[in-house]
C-alpha cells in the first residue's frame, strides 16, 4: 500500500499537496496529520465528506510499501511503519539535506508546493471538481500570501488562474485565510508587540518579541503571521514561554537570513522564509542570547551601490526648454534624467513629469520649472540601505552618483535595487511613531478618543483595515483641536459608515461615485455610544481607500479605489499625507508617514508632493497660503518656486472653486495676512485684474473684528462681511468683472455693488447738509450687509452717525394714516396715496409735524391742493 504524508501543524499547502499528489496517483492513500492549523480544521469539518482523506487511526502502517511526502523534507514517524520504506520526496524549497538510500526527491523552487502538483495535474488533463480546484488555490494562495509574497513565481500566479477557471471559489479561500484570532492569541499579539525589540544589522531592520503565558496557546504561527504583517521588519523571531517548553518561531520577508538555519540550531527546522522550534533545555534569557548572536553572524550584509549602479549616464540642462527635449528624451526611454546647472546636479526630471507637461500644453516652461529640485547624489562605495533611504526621502527613482572629486560617473535606478533583490528588498531602520490613546484624549477630548476607539474597535472586529487622515492627524501632532474627523477605509466606507449606523443610529449621506460617506449624529447615537451630544462632533467623514488622476490641468480628478499609499499620495502637502493607522489592533496608533510629512511638520514647512501638483490643481496655491499662514509655517522654497510658474493655471480654474477656496482663507482667525501674502506674490491679480488690495486692508479686517456691530440687529458672516470689504476697496467700473468671475449669485453681487458705491460716494453725499428724509431716501435701497461695510470704512464719525440713526430711528417712523384714512377722505386709490404718504413720511423725518393734529392739518392741505 502506498501512502502520501505531510508535516504536523499542517496548512492549505501541506493538506492540498496531498489532494493533488492522490489525483496523480489516485491508488495512494492521503493521510491527515494528527495536527492541523485551526483554519483547516474548520475547512475539513464543512467539507471532508467530498474530500478522500483518511485519518491516521484508520489504517495500518504496518502494510505500506511506499510513501509520497509531500511540503516537507523531514522523515514522518508513524507506528508501526516498516523499515527502510521508499519514500519520495515532493517540495517547494531547495534539497537542504542528503538523502537516505531509501529516498527520492523532486522539487523545484516556487511559492507553494501545491504549484508543482497542479502543474502537473494540468498537464495530464486531470479533472477536478470546484471543491478541489478551491482546496488547491487555498494551498498556493495561502503560502504566498495571496500571491503578494516575494517567493511567489509566474508560476504560481499561472496555477491559481487556471484553477479559477475550474470553478475555485475566491468567497471560499477569503474566508478561510482571514481566519480571526481567538482572545488567547489576540492576548499574546498585544503582548509580542508591546514586548518588540529592534535592533539594526548590517542595514536590516530586525524585530525579537519574548513574552511569558501561564497557559498553552494554539497556533502561534497565526499570531507570527499577524506580526510580520503589522511591522516593517526584515526579520521577525518571536519566543513564548508556555508552562511545557519555550517556543521559537521566525519569519523573514526578504533572503537576508534562512530563519530555518536559525531555528535547526535549537533543535527545530523549516525554510527560508519560516521556522519553528520547541526547546526544552534553555530559560528564556538563554535562547534570547543565542538568538542575537546567530543574527549578528548570519545576517547577509547589504551590497554597495557599485555594486548596482550603471557608469555613464544622460544628462540635462536646467536652462533647456521642454518641448524641444522631450522627443529625445522619449528616444532615450530611460525613466529619469539628472538636471545639470553649470556642471553641478542640482534636480532630476522624469520622463512622466516632462510628458505631462506637454500634455497640459505647457511645452514653453524650461526644465529647472518642471523638475524635482535637489543636488541628491550617492558615492559608489555607499550602501544599498543608504540608497534606498535617498530614495524614499527624495521620492526619487533615479540617484545620481558622484566619484570622489563629485564628478557624475552614473546613475543607480529603483529598476537596479528591484533586480538587485529579486524580491522585497529589506525595510529601512526608522521606527514608526507611535500616537497613543491619552495623547489623543488630551488634545482632542476624551469624548473623541472614546468615539475614535469604538470607530477603531469595530474595524479590528471585522478585520477592515482603518486609518485616521488629514488634518486631523496633522494638528494631533502639533497638539492644536481639530475635530474635523476623516477616516480612510481600506474597503467600502459606505458599508462601513452604514453598519456603524444601524448600531449607533444617527443618519448617514453617502456619495457613491466617490466611495465617501457622512455620519451624523443625534441624541440617540449619542446614548449609545454613551457620549454627550454636545461633546460630539457635528459629523464624521469616511472615505473609500482611492487614487486619482487629472484628464487635464485643473480639471476636477477622476478617482479609483485604491490602497492607504496611493490615497494620501493624491493629497496636496506632506504634512497633510499622515495617517494614524487604527486597525488591525496590533499595529493601532501606528502613524504612516510614506512622504516626509512628519519632518516636515516639525521643520514647519509647507512642500508639495511633485513638482506638477500645482499643475494638476492651482487651488493648491491658495490652499498653501492658508496653511502657511493658520500654522505659522513657511512655504518651502521649491514649493514657492512651483507657485511662480503656475500662477497663470489660476485662469483656468472655476469661479466657484476659487471663491470656495478664498471663503475658506476668509474664515481663518486673521485672515487679512493670507490676503497680503497672497498679493505680495502676485496670485490675486492671476484670478482677476482688479483683485488688488489696498495696504490698509488688514486694519480693515482688525476692525471689523473688534468693534461694536450689534447696532444693526442682524447676524453677520464674519466671511461674507470680509468679501464686502474686498469689494468695496475695487473700481466700481471692475466689480461687475470681478464677481462674474468669482460666480457670485445676483443677490451677493447686489449687495457687494451697493457696498462699493457707498463707500466710493457716501462720504460725500452724507457729509452735506442733508434733511433726515433725503438720507432715508439715500439709504433706503442699500441692504444691511452693505451698511455696515459703508460704515466701517467711512470714518467721518458725522457720517457714520447718520448711517446708525437711518437704521436704528429714521427707517422705522411711519405717518399715522394709511390708505384707509385715504379712502375714508374720499381719494380714490391710485398714485396719488404713495405721494402723499410718502410726503407724510418726509414731514415727520425733518420735524415738520411732531403731533397726530399737525400730521391732520398737512394731510387736508396735500388732499387740497391736488
Amino acid at each position: 500500500m502506498q501512502i502520501i504524508l505531510t508535516h504536523e501543524n499542517a496548512d492549505f499547502d501541506a493538506v492540498a499537496s496531498l489532494l493533488a499528489a492522490h489525483k496523480l496517483n489516485p491508488d495512494a492513500i492521503p493521510i491527515l496529520p494528527e495536527r492541523l492549523n485551526q483554519n483547516v480544521r474548520r475547512f475539513l469539518t464543512l467539507y471532508q465528506n467530498g474530500l478522500p482523506f483518511v485519518q491516521q487511526a484508520d489504517f495500518q502502517a504496518d502494510t505500506v510499501t511506499s510513501i509520497i511526502l509531500v511540503d516537507t523534507q523531514r522523515s514522518i514517524k508513524l507506528r508501526g511503519l516498516p523499515a527502510h520504506v521508499g519514500i519520495h520526496i515532493i517540495d517547494h524549497h531547495p534539497l537542504g539535506r542528503e538523502l537516505s538510500s531509501n529516498q527520492t526527491f523532486s522539487g523545484e523552487i516556487v511559492g507553494a508546493a501545491t504549484t508543482l502538483l497542479v502543474e502537473q495535474i494540468q498537464t495530464q488533463a486531470i479533472a477536478i471538481n470546484g471543491l478541489e480546484a478551491t482546496l488547491f488555490a487555498l494551498g498556493i494562495y495561502e503560502d504566498t500570501g495571496s500571491l503578494s509574497y516575494g517567493t511567489t513565481t509566474p508560476r504560481d500566479q499561472r496555477a491559481a488562474a487556471w484553477l479559477l477557471e475550474q470553478q475555485a471559489s475566491l468567497d471560499t479561500i477569503r474566508q478561510f485565510l482571514l481566519n480571526p484570532l481567538n482572545d488567547d492569541q489576540q492576548m499574546l499579539l498585544d503582548k509580542l508587540t508591546l514586548a518588540a525589540e529592534n535592533r539594526t544589522i548590517e542595514g536590516h531592520l530586525v524585530t525579537v518579541c519574548t513574552t511569558r503565558v501561564d497557559q498553552y496557546i494554539s497556533e502561534i504561527s497565526s499570531v507570527v503571521h499577524r506580526l510580520r504583517d503589522t511591522l516593517d521588519s526584515s526579520v521577525v523571531f518571536v519566543l513564548v514561554q508556555m508552562p511545557e517548553h519555550l517556543q521559537l518561531i521566525g519569519r523573514a520577508t526578504s533572503d537576508i537570513l534562512n530563519v530555518g538555519d536559525i531555528a535547526r540550531l535549537f533543535g527545530g527546522g523549516g525554510h527560508e522564509r519560516a521556522a519553528a522550534a520547541s526547546i526544552h533545555d534553555k530559560t528564556i534569557d538563554e535562547a534570547l542570547a543565542l538568538l542575537w548572536q546567530a543574527l549578528n553572524l548570519h545576517i547577509q550584509p547589504l551590497a554597495r551601490v557599485a555594486d548596482l549602479m550603471s557608469y555613464g549616464v544622460q544628462t540635462i540642462e536646467a536652462g533647456q526648454v521642454i518641448g524641444d527635449i522631450v522627443p529625445k528624451l522619449r528616444r532615450i526611454g530611460h525613466e529619469g534624467f539628472p538636471v545639470l546647472d553649470d556642471g553641478k546636479v542640482v534636480g532630476l526630471l522624469t520622463l512622466r513629469d516632462a510628458d505631462r507637461t506637454m500634455e497640459h500644453g505647457l511645452e514653453q516652461l524650461k526644465v529647472r520649472e518642471v523638475m524635482s529640485r535637489g543636488a541628491i547624489a550617492l558615492k559608489p562605495s555607499d550602501s544599498v540601505w543608504t540608497l534606498e533611504q535617498r530614495m524614499v526621502e527624495s521620492g526619487w527613482g533615479q540617484i545620481p552618483v558622484l566619484d570622489d572629486s563629485d564628478k557624475l560617473i552614473g546613475i543607480v535606478t529603483r529598476t537596479d535595487l528591484i533586480k538587485h533583490w529579486v524580491r522585497i528588498h529589506p525595510s529601512l531602520s526608522v521606527q514608526p511613531t507611535l500616537i497613543d490613546k491619552q495623547k489623543i484624549g488630551t488634545v482632542l477630548g476624551n469624548p473623541v478618543k472614546t468615539l475614535i476607539q469604538t470607530i477603531a474597535q469595530y474595524a479590528q472586529e471585522k478585520n477592515i483595515p482603518l486609518y485616521l487622515v488629514g488634518g486631523v492627524v496633522r494638528d494631533l501632532l502639533l497638539n492644536r483641536e481639530n475635530l474635523d474627523l476623516d477616516f480612510v477605509v481600506e474597503g467600502s466606507a459606505i458599508d462601513f459608515a452604514e453598519h456603524l449606523q444601524r448600531q449607533f443610529g444617527g443618519q448617514v449621506n453617502s456619495f457613491r461615485p466617490f466611495g465617501t460617506a457622512k455620519w451624523k449624529f443625534d441624541d440617540e447615537s449619542a446614548s449609545k455610544l454613551a457620549i454627550d451630544f454636545e461633546h460630539l462632533p457635528d459629523h464624521i467623514d469616511f472615505a473609500t481607500a482611492r487614487n486619482e488622476f487629472y484628464e487635464h490641468p485643473t480639471a476636477l480628478p477622476t478617482v479609483y479605489n485604491s490602497s492607504i499609499k496611493l490615497d494620501l499620495g493624491r493629497r496636496d502637502f506632506t504634512i497633510n499625507t499622515l495617517a494614524i493607522q487604527l486597525s488591525p489592533s496590533a499595529a493601532m496608533g501606528r502613524l504612516l508617514d510614506f512622504f516626509g510629512g512628519e519632518n516636515d511638520l516639525k521643520a514647519g514647512l509647507i512642500r508639495v508632493l511633485h513638482s506638477l501638483s500645482y499643475i494638476d490643481d492651482p487651488t493648491r496655491i491658495l490652499r498653501a497660503v492658508r496653511f502657511e499662514q493658520r500654522l505659522e509655517f513657511k512655504i518651502e522654497p521649491r514649493t514657492a518656486e512651483l507657485i511662480e510658474s503656475a500662477k497663470p493655471m489660476l485662469g483656468r480654474i472655476t469661479g466657484e472653486r476659487l471663491r470656495n477656496e478664498l471663503t475658506l482663507l476668509l474664515q481663518e482667525k486673521t485672515p487679512e495676512k493670507g490676503l497680503l501674502n497672497l498679493q505680495l506674490r502676485g496670485i490675486l491679480p492671476s484670478i482677476h485684474p482688479a483683485f488688488m488690495l489696498p495696504a490698509d486692508i488688514d486694519r480693515q479686517f482688525q476692525e471689523s473684528r473688534t468693534v461694536d456691530l450689534s447696532w444693526i440687529g442682524e447676524p453677520l458672516e464674519i466671511a461674507d462681511l470680509y468679501w464686502h470689504l474686498i469689494a468695496s476697496n475695487i473700481l466700481q467700473s471692475n466689480l461687475p468683472g470681478f464677481c462674474e468671475r468669482l460666480l457670485f449669485g445676483a443677490t451677493q453681487t447686489q449687495t457687494m455693488a451697493a457696498a462699493c458705491q457707498l463707500t466710493t460716494e457716501g462720504q460725500q453725499i452724507l457729509s452735506e447738509e442733508m434733511k433726515p428724509s433725503t438720507i432715508s431716501q439715500y439709504l433706503t435701497p442699500i441692504p444691511a450687509i452693505a451698511l455696515v461695510t459703508g460704515w466701517l470704512r467711512i470714518k467721518d464719525q458725522n457720517v457714520r452717525e447718520k448711517i446708525k440713526k437711518y437704521w436704528l430711528e429714521w427707517r422705522h417712523i411711519q405717518p399715522l394714516a394709511n390708505g384707509n384714512t385715504l379712502r375714508d377722505m374720499g381719494l380714490p386709490p391710485g398714485p396719488r396715496y404713495s405721494a402723499i404718504l410718502k410726503r407724510l413720511k418726509e414731514a415727520w423725518l425733518d420735524s415738520e409735524v411732531s403731533n397726530a393734529a399737525e400730521e391732520k392739518t398737512l394731510l387736508q392741505a396735500l388732499v387740497n391742493d391736488g
